[in-house]
């Protein structure tokens, strides 16, 4: 059930039973999403969400993408003419649906309840592989009733068992045009350049590849000889660097410019040996400077998307090489061990030189948002709920065990959180999410239907950057990483994949900051007040004026009187 009524953008959740946190939370974040998708007028109404269920506890996001239908619906009053229809699945930036848990069950109680058709996320209906899963077993055996839900065409099951269609969607489009008929955000989009970010990031490659060749002089001026391997792969990734640049794809060429200084300062250091002693120097110092340059972090006023998102990735640059350097304290203070430590060495200098680079993004302009403490604080508590449902779903195909690297992050992700680190939990978070979006996106999938994926992927990642670049909120990481995908499809489509998961995260974060308001506005809310408040606070006025014009010999008479 919901209610949408004249006031302020708040959301209210009336539940029975008790929800769970995370129910809230989705809640919340699926009337943003919708809102910010459309660009609805949402700061008009008050969102009044009822959702009863005979069940102990009312929790999980399965209910997001119905929510940011519904909000949709009713905000900009379409009529909703198939009452037949319910959804499952969750919403996530950028309007994409996907998975939850218990799809089986949840579309033969859709069954139950006289509806004909089930909306969803792609990729859903048909069967997923798992360990236990034989190919020639994909399809619902008719005489077998209990086939586990993951060896289930859900489509022919429910069209054989329960006269039901199942309908697989990608976006929050589909969902709407299933439930309306209305065909919404179908125009072609552009990404228009930002010229300020061209510049910026161009000088940034500039830094980052000067590195490379002032690398190499240092390298020829102290006659040490490069290896050819090391040549080779540096040749390589500087020939890339070179053809982004002349396709002014400045991201992609610091990226290849930085693996090459890796390459290079790696080899000088196996060549010139430095001892446990000088190794011991060197960390300390660059320790000293991570923290030297946390403290003037400290300092930086974030008020647009784009400084969150550099000190976001400033800030997870700086933590990579503190996670080097401690990897070197671990080390044994034997020999055996002193060529990991020259690579530690190696690429925690070039990283904390990228961190530095990267810092000159907070001269950036941009439209100002709330982006204190408490909303970067719940962004990141957002992002993380999201990464560990995902984690989560994943884990009841292909085990939890062999999806470490995405429980590390989130686990990285929370232990940022605890200590205050909300922008590096951010970026763990985000990551996590993305990977687990991958591993969804590609399971069961042909090497041939992989162009498909990457395609969707592009076209929503587009169409966020459009919108966000047309707001003045240019998110410089969601773009970049899009870039960088773009450049990897080819050669590498499944690494492309991930940065296009995490160009659309980071394409899309700031509907969670919302815009800061001006002082007019600041005081219509102030005084923009219901009308029973409002004759309450008249009230009030008219009892001051008249108590003040009372003398103070007749204040007791006169509230004797009332």
């Amino acid at each position: 059930i919901f209610l949408l009524k004249k006031g302020s953008g708040r959301v209210f959740l009336d539940t029975y039973p008790v929800p769970k946190m995370d129910t809230q939370i989705s809640t919340r974040f699926a009337k943003e999403i919708a809102c910010h998708q459309y660009n609805l007028p949402c700061h008009k109404y008050d969102f009044i969400y009822t959702i009863k269920a005979q069940t102990s506890i009312i929790g999980g996001p399965s209910a997001g993408a119905a929510i940011a239908a519904l909000t949709t619906i009713a905000v900009m009053d379409l009529d909703y003419h198939n009452g037949d229809t319910a959804i499952t699945g969750t919403i996530n930036s950028g309007g994409i649906i996907g998975p939850v848990g218990g799809t089986k069950e949840k579309i033969e109680a859709a069954s139950q309840l006289g509806l004909k058709k089930v909306l969803v996320a792609e990729g859903t209906a048909v069967p997923l592989p798992t360990p236990q899963n034989d190919t020639n077993n994909k399809t619902y055996n008719k005489t077998n009733e209990t086939v586990a839900e993951e060896y289930l065409n859900l489509t022919q099951y429910a069209a054989e068992k329960l006269h039901l269609e199942v309908v697989e969607v990608s976006d929050l489009d589909e969902v709407v045009f299933h439930l309306t008929g209305k065909q919404l955000n179908h125009k072609e989009v552009q990404i228009e350049e930002n010229k300020e970010y061209t510049q910026i990031m161009g000088d940034l490659r500039d830094l980052l590849c000067t590195r490379v060749e002032k690398i190499e002089n240092e390298l020829r001026k102290e006659n040490i000889l490069i290896k050819e391997d090391v040549t080779k792969r540096v040749e390589e990734q500087k020939a890339k660097a070179d053809n982004a640049t002349l396709q002014k794809d400045y991201y992609s060429a610091a990226s290849y410019c930085f693996t090459a200084s890796i390459a290079l300062r790696s080899h000088y250091y196996n060549q010139k040996k430095p001892t446990l002693s000088q190794l011991w120097d060197k960390f300390l110092r660059l320790e000293d400077k991570v923290q030297s340059f946390e403290q003037n972090l400290s300092l930086q006023k974030i008020e647009t998307i784009t400084d969150l998102q550099t000190l976001i990735i400033v800030k997870d640059r700086l933590n990579d090489v503190k996670e080097q350097i401690a990897k070197f304290r671990a080390l044994p203070g034997d020999t055996d061990k002193k060529e990991e430590a020259y690579n530690l060495l190696s690429y925690s200098e070039e990283r904390y030189l990228s961190a530095v680079a990267w810092s000159q993004f907070f001269s950036m302009h941009g439209r100002v948002l709330q982006l204190d403490q408490e909303h970067i604080r719940q962004s990141c508590s957002q992002k993380i709920l999201e990464a560990d449902e995902r984690y989560q779903y994943i884990g009841l195909f292909i085990g939890e065990h062999n999806l470490g690297a995405i429980a590390q992050k989130i686990v990285a992700a929370r232990e940022a959180s605890q200590k205050g680190e909300f922008e590096l939990c951010l970026m763990k978070a985000i990551q996590a999410k993305g990977d687990a979006n991958v591993v969804l996106s590609t399971l069961g999938l042909q090497k041939d239907e992989l162009t498909g994926v990457l395609e969707g992927k592009i076209r929503a990642v587009t169409r966020v950057l459009a919108e966000n670049t047309a707001e003045g909120k240019f998110p410089i990481l969601g773009y970049s990483y899009f870039q960088y995908a773009n450049s990897l499809r080819e050669q590498e489509p499944i690494t492309a994949l991930f940065y296009l998961e995490y160009a659309l995260e980071m394409s899309d974060l700031s509907l969670y900051f919302p815009e800061e308001k001006t002082f007019t506005q600041q005081l219509s809310d102030l005084f923009t007040i219901n009308h029973d408040r409002l004759e309450g606070f008249i009230l009030g006025v008219l009892v001051m004026i008249l108590v003040s014009r009372i003398k103070p010999k007749k204040i007791q008479r006169y509230w004797k009187k009332l």
